[in-house]
């Protein structure tokens, strides 16, 4: 039969036999390498885009550290007044088998600075209590008349703005931090008791005994629950009878008996229960973030 065609013909046929084995070959061959190209092209994108996601978070981390650092100075700052060193021995072993002696040992030079005289001294012991938030909650007044006359929402928004910080604090967790209280019988002068409130509170320098102990004690987490003074006025208040003798103009001398004040400048003496807790929580732990 290819001897009954021309040339032509031949050529013809020729030409589409090559076409059809080029087309044959692109199906065959270069199709499933071009769909792989355009599967890796995707995956290339996809790469690319997240690389450039995860190098964008790289190039946060400095700030990202710096941030964490920061706030954390900032946080040790607030938190140092609840590290407490009177419960340093459960700070550095989590034992509490001496906490009471220590704490006792460390009240001690407090109480022989301030000149009290100690009547009964009682410690609770170890504890936990939960602290709540002290904020402040506006009192805003709201009516119908301003609420309608609020068309630009004017009024909403400064309500809101004033209510933002109690808002806020409504919404936090309290926590929970260890406490050991004592209960103190005492005898002293008013003068004696504001120092050792002044001294407990850390308001003022503790020279401490032997061992070092309460010295320089710094800001404490401290709660004064109550104090009760049997004589508030310090002796102002009380009197006490006095007996002498008066000699008269005419050389007679009798025997006079008077009420006069126990103390007329209200510093005397006066036995007083105070009871005061201690709050503590273990120091915050520095972030470790790598190099």
């Amino acid at each position: 039969m290819m001897r009954d065609m021309s040339y032509r013909d031949k050529m013809i046929l020729l030409i589409i036999t090559v076409i059809i084995i080029i087309a044959v070959g692109f199906f065959a061959l270069i199709r499933p390498k071009y769909n792989d190209m355009v599967a890796d092209r995707g995956i290339y994108e996809a790469t690319k885009e997240e690389w450039e996601g995860i190098d964008m978070k790289l190039q946060q981390i400095p700030t990202l550290k710096q941030t964490i650092t920061d706030d954390y100075k900032d946080a040790r700052e607030v938190a140092e007044m609840f590290v407490n060193e009177a419960f340093q021995p459960v700070n550095d072993t989590f034992d509490n088998s001496n906490a009471n002696l220590f704490l006792e040992q460390y009240i001690q030079p407090l109480i022989d600075e301030c000149d009290l005289k100690v009547e009964t001294f009682a410690l609770s012991g170890i504890g936990s209590d939960t602290i709540s938030y002290y904020y402040k909650t506006p009192n805003v007044l709201t009516y119908s008349l301003l609420e309608n006359a609020d068309i630009n929402g004017n009024y909403a928004q400064q309500v809101a703005d004033l209510m933002a910080e109690s808002t806020d604090m409504s919404q936090r967790t309290s926590a929970d931090l260890m406490t050991n209280s004592i209960a103190l019988n005492v005898t002293g002068t008013k003068e004696n008791l504001m120092l050792f409130l002044a001294k407990i509170n850390g308001e003022e320098e503790v020279q401490g005994g032997e061992d070092g102990l309460g010295s320089d004690i710094g800001e404490n987490a401290v709660l004064v629950n109550s104090i009760n003074i049997t004589d508030y006025t310090f002796g102002a208040g009380q009197t006490r009878t006095i007996t002498e003798e008066q000699t008269g103009a005419d050389g007679t001398v009798t025997t006079v008996t008077r009420e006069v004040p126990v103390s007329a400048d209200g510093k005397g003496e006066s036995s007083m229960t105070i009871n005061v807790t201690f709050y503590n929580a273990k120091p915050i732990d520095e972030p470790v973030l790598g190099d």
